[in-house]
């Protein structure tokens, strides 16, 4: 059912415009010229919505229950419902899958091109969560924000114009004076404005008492100087409905006929059958009204509300008339309703109004209340909460605890409290056995009670069919941290990185981190972190795979002890001491065997990748997969069968082997057209010294012209002549020290077999092999002089041509520290020189200029 949002929110009200305000928008204008939003921020009064109604474009008014992102979110769903296909948004609305549905709003709204959204009272929906929204709506190139607000913060991050901007100038007084009191004098309206500060509202007030012939003093900013203003200005049986009725905030305009006639002197606003109050005339006539008339109305309001589907705003109606217990009992009977649409912050607002000794004799608020900080990701206060539930009597907290730790994924900790549970509540509590089952490894039980799904198949060995009823199942996306490592974008991720594309994981993990960040929940940015650095680790992009697993790490802290688990066994896999042993200590202390196995053999493969050894310790029982996996390690002849039963682990996968082994394998099932394979990763590296590495061990040559015959057919091809006149050899000699670098860089190679690394007709290196390596031909390769130690004319000419042609893209480069490192190569270019002048590298680049003087005696 969707959340009622009223149709007067979303129409801008038909304001007096009796003054063109064009020095304002002409501030607005230049502001949001170099701005994605600006924010109005002054107080009630100083014509915020009037100058908005200028600005053509979506408007939304919001309320306090809109601090809750999901409402927010039916709030903007509602404004833009008419202007774009946006099915999918209230779907997902429908299901509590808030942050899911603001992706799916972004994309629902690209097409929309350039348009404003005009946000109005937004400071009564200031909260985390409705910043997070914010800020994915800026995410969109086109859309212009306007948001007006009593306050500036927390909105500074856009153009602020504040209340000396929007208040009127003596000439907008006069224009004023001209529509309202044309017969004031000048002098009177300079002192009126003089009086009111430029207040806009105040303005309005003073000069229709003026007007009226009451003292301006009288009608200032208090609510206790607007009801003076009233109070002489319009009949007492007037201003006595009015009262009653500016209670509500807004009426339908046949309920406040009778107001109709004093619309100017009430300041009403009307919106398309609505009449809506000011929000200082509304506190001025609140204040006349006797506390207990205010409370049977706002009762009454509550009730028509719950008559409407309105539980929400009958709860706000009830607190505001001092009825908390009857507010506690509404929401004992419709709150777990709410937390299942994801309303989980509004649950929270109201318990937070509910004073203690209302929720001491209503125990089943102590257990909502836990839900919904478990539903936030608070899980250290969700824990007391549910505690103290259990403290005072509600057997149900058991079930809670439960849900609490699996969804942080400790079965050790759980296993406790789903006994108890089991005893009482055997029906609900079998599911979260089988969950829990699963949890600790034991996929054949838990599918026995009944489980199923990707997370199962994962588990059971199963990733390719895991992940291909995730591609399939509507995805709703990670919309509340319970369900972080459970389904959406972060198991996904999972997946695709063990049995997709771990560019694809990328992609999910990224997504699941805005998720995880817009629900403010930093166990799911933790685990997004995590599952990006399994991406970038199946990806070879080392260093950032390092970043992103610190990350994860950092966020950890404090958090449950499992959470740590996948980050320690990324950094692992990237050789950090002491790291695997932690993992393996938390795994086992949370009492999860599976994930034990799962990252110890990562960790290996991604070793073995980058080309160190590391011995399989004992294993936990596996699945049929980790178990084939383990079998296969570390990837020699006869793995073949494990490639054709998980093609996957050809591909950019987080259990794939060393490219050489794969296309080894390939080649001896007939999938490459190849003579031969050598199944090695060859490293040439010319920077620096000279050295050669097969399968990441260094290669040593009998000979010292072996070397150097390695070393020429990395600077160029060559003719065979050419090359034994290099050499210095005869045509025997050169055979020697041909077969000598031939078997050096494929160890094993049959005789008669074709070279793989090594190319004849001319002479050099195959540098397409996608299994060898060459240090000159790497962009990102820190630079040093090549071919350093090894005498020849032809190595040096390369080293030349090298070194310019690196200098020549250095300069190219718009980063001052690159000139500065083309500066190093030459410290006397000229060009380095003049660009590196007034930039914080100046310093250095003086000091290397002035040693290579001082060296040529200049």
């Amino acid at each position: 059912m969707p959340y009622p949002v009223p149709l007067s929110r979303l129409l801008p009200p038909r304001t007096a415009k009796e003054v063109r305000r064009s020095r304002p928008l002409r501030l607005l204008e230049e502001a949001l010229s170099h701005s994605p939003g600006a924010v109005l921020a002054a107080g009630a009064g100083f014509g915020k919505t009037t100058l908005a109604t200028e600005v053509p474009g979506v408007y939304l008014s919001l309320a306090e229950e809109a601090q809750d992102p999901a409402v927010f979110l039916w709030h903007l769903l509602a404004a833009y419902r008419s202007r774009a296909p946006l099915a999918q948004v209230e779907e997902l609305l429908e299901a509590g899958a808030w942050p899911r549905a603001l992706e799916a709003l972004l994309q629902g709204l690209k097409p929309l091109g350039p348009h404003f959204l005009v946000l109005d009272e937004a400071h009564r929906a200031e909260s985390p969560g409705t910043l997070k929204v914010l800020t994915g709506l800026l995410r969109l190139p086109h859309l212009r924000l306007l948001v007006l607000s009593r306050r500036t913060t927390p909105f500074a991050f856009l153009t602020v114009l504040g209340e000396r901007e929007l208040a009127f100038d003596p000439e907008e007084a006069c224009q004023l004076a001209k529509a309202l009191a044309p017969e004031l004098p000048a002098f009177e309206v300079e002192r009126a404005l003089s009086l009111v500060k430029g207040w806009p509202l105040g303005l309005r007030v003073v000069l229709l008492a003026m007007r009226r012939g009451l003292k301006p003093e009288l009608a200032l900013e208090s609510g206790e100087g607007l009801l003076a203003y009233l109070a002489h200005s319009l009949p007492l049986e007037v201003l006595e409905v009015a009262s009653r009725l500016a209670l509500l905030g807004e009426v339908a305009e046949d309920q406040g006929e009778a107001l109709l006639p004093y619309a100017e002197d009430l300041l009403l606003e009307r919106r398309e059958g609505r009449l809506v109050f000011h929000p200082l005339v509304r506190s001025a006539l609140k204040g006349r009204l006797a506390a207990s008339e205010a409370r049977v109305l706002l009762t009454q309001a509550a009730e028509e509300a719950l008559a409407r589907g309105e539980g929400v705003r009958a709860a706000e109606y009830l607190l505001e008339a001092g009825r908390v217990g009857h507010a506690a009992d509404l929401l004992l009977r419709q709150g777990r309703a709410w937390l299942e649409r994801g309303l989980t912050y509004t649950v929270l607002r109201l318990l937070g109004h509910l004073p203690e000794e209302v929720r001491r004799g209503r125990r089943g608020l102590l257990l909502l209340e836990a839900e919904a900080l478990r539903q936030a990701g608070r899980y250290g206060e969700a824990e007391a909460a549910y505690r103290k539930a259990l403290e005072a009597g509600e057997e149900r907290a058991y079930l809670g605890l439960v849900r609490l730790f699996l969804d942080t994924v400790e079965p050790a900790r759980a296993k406790p409290y789903l006994e108890e549970a089991l005893k009482r509540f055997p029906q609900e509590g079998k599911p979260l056995l089988a969950e829990n089952l699963l949890n600790e490894g034991r996929a054949a039980e838990a599918a026995a009670l009944g489980l199923e799904g990707p997370r199962l198949l994962l588990r059971q060995g199963r990733p390719q069919e895991a992940l291909a009823l995730l591609r399939e199942a509507k995805d709703p996306g990670l919309h509340r941290p319970p369900q972080n490592h459970r389904e959406g974008s972060l198991l996904r991720a999972l997946l695709e990185c063990v049995a997709g594309d771990a560019e694809e994981g990328l992609r999910w993990a990224e997504r699941g981190r805005l998720e995880a960040e817009a629900l403010g929940s930093p166990f799911g940015v933790s685990l997004a972190e995590a599952r990006r650095g399994h991406a970038l680790l199946a990806l070879g992009r080392w260093k950032e795979a390092e970043e992103a697993y610190r990350g994860a790490l950092a966020l950890a802290e404090g958090g449950p002890a499992r959470l740590q688990v996948e980050a320690l066994g990324g950094l692992a896999a990237l050789g950090a001491p002491g790291a695997f042993a932690e993992m393996v200590r938390l795994a086992r202390t949370a009492g999860d065997l599976w994930v034990e196995g799962f990252l110890t053999l990562m960790v290996a493969t991604a070793r073995l990748r980058q080309g160190e050894g590391f011995p399989l310790p004992a294993l936990p029982p596996l699945d049929p997969f980790l178990q084939a996996l383990a079998e296969a390690y570390p990837f020699g002849d006869g793995w073949e069968g494990l490639l054709q039963r998980y093609p996957f682990l050809e591909g950019r996968t987080l259990f794939a082997p060393p490219l050489p082994r794969v296309r080894r394998a390939l080649w001896r099932l007939g999938r490459l057209s190849l003579p031969y394979h050598p199944g090695v990763r060859v490293e040439v590296r010319a920077l620096g010294g000279f050295a050669v590495w097969v399968e990441g061990r260094p290669v040593r040559f009998r000979r010292e012209k072996a070397r150097l015959l390695l070393a020429l057919l990395s600077a160029r091809d060559w003719e065979k002549e050419d090359l034994l006149e290099a050499l210095d050899v005869s045509p025997g000699e050169f055979r020697v020290l041909w077969w000598e670098v031939l078997n050096a860089l494929e160890p094993g190679r049959p005789r008669g077999a074709e070279a793989y690394f090594l190319r004849v007709r001319p002479y050099g290196l195959r540098l397409e092999a996608p299994e060898l390596y060459l240090d000159l031909l790497d962009p990102q390769a820190p630079f040093a002089p090549p071919y350093r130690g090894l005498d020849h004319p032809a190595l040096d000419e390369r080293a030349q041509a090298y070194t310019e042609a690196r200098r020549h893209a250095l300069l190219q480069s718009p980063r001052p520290q690159d000139w500065l490192e083309a500066l190093r190569l030459d410290p006397l270019e000229e060009e380095a020189w003049a660009r590196l002048q007034g930039t914080p590298w100046a310093e250095e680049a003086s000091r290397l200029r002035q040693a290579a003087l001082r060296e040529l005696g200049l």
